[in-house]
Formats: C-alpha cells, sequence, structure tokens
C-alpha cells in the first residue's frame, strides 16, 4: 500500500519537479494584480510562516518566499514591485491560490496527488511526517491506543484523511474534533479537552517544545511521510520556473541550508535536516 502511494505521488510530482529554467523561455510571469505580488502566509505554522510579535509575517517558507520575490523583481524589471501579505488556512488556501487571492502560498502546505491536481508546486523545500503528539501522562502510546478516544486535527489539514483511514481499518472508533489551527488544536490537548493532535512531525515537536517538551509525546509511528512546497496557479508555469530557480540557486549557494538552521536548529528547538531533503537539495537544478 506504501509503494502504491509512492508510486502515485511520484507521478503527481512530475510536472513539479523539471529541472530549473529561466522565465523567458515559458513566456511572461502573471501577477494576480499590476504592479504588486500577493503572499499567502499562515498565522500560527511555526517555524514555517506565522505572525511574529509585530504581527509581521515571519518564518522558514517566508524566507525562502522572500527570495523568489528579490527573483521575480528582477525578472520583471521592477524593482519597487509592492509585495502584500494575505492571511490563509488550512481550510481556504487553495481556495485562494486557485482564484487568485495569492500568488505564491508560503505556508507549510504537503504535496499529495489530489491537491496537485489542483494547484501546482515548487520542488520540495522540507520532508514532514504526518504523526500523533499526545501528553506525556496520557497513557497512549501507539496509534491503536487511540480506540475511543478524542483526536484534534487542523480542518483541511492532510492528517484527518489518513488518520481516518487508520481509524477503519483498525476498528478504532476514533471521535473527530476539528479546528483552524495550530494554536486552537494544541491549545485543546494542553486543556485535556482532547486526547491527541495530528499534524506534521515537526509543527508538532516545535509547539511541544515552546510550551513544554516534556509534558507531551510524539508517537512513533507516522501516518504518512509527505514533502511540503510552496504553492501557487497551475496556469502559472513561468512563475513555477522562477520559483525552481531560485530555490535551486540557494541550494547552491549554501543559503538555502543558512535558512534552514535559522529557523530549526536553534538553542531552544533542534529538528535536524531530514535525508531525503539532503538529496533534494543535491539534486536542485539538476
Amino acid at each position: 500500500m506504501r509503494n502504491d502511494k509512492m508510486v502515485v505521488l511520484a507521478a503527481a510530482l512530475l510536472g513539479v519537479m523539471g529541472s530549473a529554467v529561466s522565465a523567458e523561455a515559458g513566456g511572461q510571469i502573471k501577477l494576480s494584480k499590476p504592479g504588486a505580488i500577493t503572499i499567502g502566509y499562515r498565522e500560527a505554522s511555526q517555524p514555517f510562516s506565522f505572525a511574529d510579535a509585530q504581527k509581521k509575517p515571519a518564518g522558514y517558507t517566508i524566507d525562502l518566499c522572500g527570495a523568489v520575490v528579490d527573483a521575480i523583481k528582477k525578472e520583471l524589471g521592477q524593482p519597487d514591485l509592492k509585495v502584500n501579505y494575505v492571511q490563509v488556512s488550512s481550510s481556504d488556501r487553495i481556495a485562494k491560490v486557485k482564484d487568485g487571492s495569492v500568488d505564491l502560498e508560503c505556508g507549510a502546505t504537503s504535496i499529495t496527488p489530489q491537491r496537485a491536481t489542483e494547484v501546482a508546486f515548487s520542488t520540495p523545500i522540507f520532508f514532514a511526517d504526518t504523526k500523533v503528539l499526545v501528553r506525556a501522562d496520557s497513557g497512549i502510546q501507539s496509534i491503536a491506543d487511540l480506540k475511543d478516544k478524542r483526536v484534534i486535527v487542523n480542518q483541511g489539514a492532510s492528517g484527518a484523511p489518513l488518520l481516518a483511514k487508520a481509524d477503519l481499518e483498525k476498528g478504532l472508533h476514533i471521535q473527530f474534533v476539528k479546528s483552524h489551527d495550530n494554536v486552537e488544536s494544541f491549545g485543546a490537548l494542553q486543556q485535556k479537552k482532547v486526547d491527541a493532535f495530528v499534524h506534521d512531525d515537526v509543527q508538532l515537536a516545535q509547539l511541544a517544545s515552546v510550551h513544554d517538551a516534556k509534558g507531551f509525546v510524539l508517537l512513533k509511528e507516522s501516518l504518512s511521510s509527505d514533502p511540503i512546497a510552496i504553492m501557487l496557479r497551475k496556469d502559472n508555469k513561468p512563475l513555477q520556473q522562477v520559483v525552481d530557480a531560485t530555490l535551486a540557486k540557494l541550494s547552491a549557494s549554501g543559503e538555502f541550508t543558512k535558512i534552514y538552521s535559522k529557523w530549526f536548529l536553534t538553542p531552544t528547538f533542534k529538528f535536524p535536516m531530514s535525508d531525503s531533503l539532503k538529496r533534494e537539495l543535491k539534486n536542485a537544478g539538476k
């Protein structure tokens, strides 16, 4: 089953992982508004994309997109190109990309076969496992232990259908609870309103490290392993080419690794780069 899934995902990725070339080869970059580019960001998807203490967009994906915006300004010959930021959520991010509300979604969106039929993606910028976070005192040690338990998932996140599949296969009778974002979900787990929270492992680990690392445990089992990327419209190949070319240049120069270290290798939070991402960076632009 896992192999079949990877084959399907690989097929879906064929259109997003080609070699990076200049925009001239594919035509003119399309932006939703003349003289401006609109970036979609998340309010609470640390360390990828979030609103900082000054309510300004910040994070790993935001920094990568900042480099992309610089490349777009140069490509268009518009150094004064305005940059607008629009907040998106797990439930509306795809719709806002499709309808042109945002040109680039710079959050923490994983590539799935279904999403790849609706939108386009950059080459992967991260690889995340979908896992389960529980309180250390819960007694829950495996997915099987979630039987009859209350499990919270962000609306529109990929973890929900994955856990639903496991629930059906194992007959767990899980009580699903939906939330709007990480803050609401983690808060419910903290307050014991739910027994578990399903999401990307890195975001779960980051939330736990900020609040009480010893008070929470990530279950060892993974529901899936998925690439995360920058999302954009399907009809904007020139823009996709500039995005991929920029990521390839960041990789070649070593700047990509520096940006990664800034957000994932801090004094309080350490999440080493995966072998999958290392291979991706090594092959970038080839």
